[in-house]
């Protein structure tokens, strides 16, 4: 009996060590697992070239980057963004459209598009039909309440912005909420 535990024991020590070696960072390190460079820190160096006269060559400043050496990211924004930061005012032809495009939009609204963009994109789990408590449909505009408001708006010579825009809801109740509507 005694033979049995110590071998079971040694079994499950033996079992242990296996499985803690399988680690995702063992992996790494002993290279069983591709570590690829970030692509957007990935830049091109600038080719090789010899000056004229190698004399007129400054000297070194150790520890300084080197004179044409890019940075990657900034290149990348250079070429999303070329105005970046320091972009100039704009036109009055581009004014002119900035005006009659409409008033600004609120700040955040990008956060919110991309949050309510990722919201609706994932499917309900099991619980969240059972209960109904899933992400919320998709708000519809109600036409004739929001054409009401428009003519009102107008008539009152506000913009059209002022107001909320009435919306139509199409809940949909859960399994357990309709059970629960029964009594």
């Amino acid at each position: 009996m005694n033979s049995f535990r110590a071998a079971a024991t040694a079994s499950t020590l033996v079992l242990a060590l296996v499985l803690a070696g399988c680690s995702d960072s063992t992996k790494k390190e002993f290279g069983l697992e591709a570590n690829p460079p970030d692509a957007f820190q990935v830049g091109v160096q600038p080719p090789l070239s010899l000056p004229p006269e190698l004399g007129q060559l400054p000297p070194p400043n150790p520890g300084q980057p080197r004179p044409q050496a890019d940075d990657a990211a900034q290149d990348g924004a250079n070429i999303l963004a070329p105005g970046g930061a320091a972009a100039s005012a704009p036109t009055p032809g581009e004014q002119a459209l900035l005006a009659q495009s409409g008033p600004t939009p609120p700040d955040g609204i990008r956060a919110q598009v991309n949050q309510n963009a990722l919201i609706a994109s994932k499917p309900p789990g099991f619980v969240s039909n059972l209960m109904g408590s899933g992400p919320t449909p998709t708000p519809v505009v109600d036409a004739p309440a929001e054409q009401q408001r428009l003519q009102e708006n107008e008539a009152l010579g506000q913009p059209v912005t002022n107001g909320a825009t009435p919306q139509q809801s199409e809940e949909n109740p859960g399994l357990f909420h309709r059970f629960l509507n029964l009594f």
